[in-house]
């Protein structure tokens, strides 16, 4: 994959109600994706997992999902081949962001934050920014937008839940920027892609990462 561009791709996974296409789809699963998939007891939960190796597959040029190397903290990676990528999925939609750099992928569903969950992930100013929202669904947005923003990251750098949400720290002054005590981010850059009902936040170190979301509605 010499000349590689960014690229993100979403797959809405209710194309995988078919059972024929889960069944085909599944085939070309590793087994860690196929175990993976069956240990979930929710068929919209099946059909994310299985989407996302879907994503990875397609992303690829493969024709069967590639066998992946895992990091300490569980970030996927495929040994010696110079692709980075990063799977996530939420509601309904799988994810994935292929790139020649390091990145981090998050997409959510909008959802209600309480304060408890607001005091636990954002800092004292992120919550201000909150709470300057003239509407319940402006915040649940915001909210939402800010939470991936620091899922990926988190899911750049790799670390998993090890590293708090809260101790990100986001400055809205300008272009969007992230701090942490104990990771350098400052060369890290967020590009969000407009998914009515989500949020979907590519973290790189690309200024931009790429125009397009490439929407996969044929399998």
């Amino acid at each position: 994959m010499g000349g590689m561009q960014n690229c993100v791709y979403v797959l809405d996974t209710d194309i995988l109600a078919q059972q024929r296409t889960f069944s085909e789809w599944y085939g070309k699963m590793t087994p860690r994706r196929q175990q993976k998939t069956d240990a979930f007891r929710f068929d919209r939960d099946k059909r994310l997992c299985l989407g996302a190796g879907i994503l990875l597959t397609v992303a690829l040029g493969r024709q069967r999902e590639p066998e992946c190397l895992f990091e300490a903290h569980g970030k996927p990676y495929l040994a010696g081949s110079g692709i980075n990528f990063n799977l996530s999925h939420s509601g309904r939609f799988a994810a994935c962001a292929v790139s020649d750099k390091a990145v981090g992928v998050d997409i959510q569903q909008h959802r209600h934050f309480e304060k408890n969950l607001i005091e636990y992930v954002f800092s004292s100013q992120e919550a201000q920014r909150i709470d300057e929202c003239e509407t319940a669904e402006q915040r649940d947005e915001l909210c939402t937008k800010l939470w991936t923003v620091k899922e990926s990251i988190i899911k750049y750098l790799g670390t998993g839940m090890s590293l708090a949400p809260k101790k990100i720290r986001l400055d809205f002054d300008g272009e969007l920027k992230a701090q942490c005590s104990s990771h350098e981010l400052g060369k890290l850059h967020f590009t969000s892609y407009d998914i009515p009902g989500y949020e979907l936040t590519v973290c790189s170190e690309y200024e931009h990462f790429s125009d397009d979301v490439l929407c996969i509605s044929k399998l």
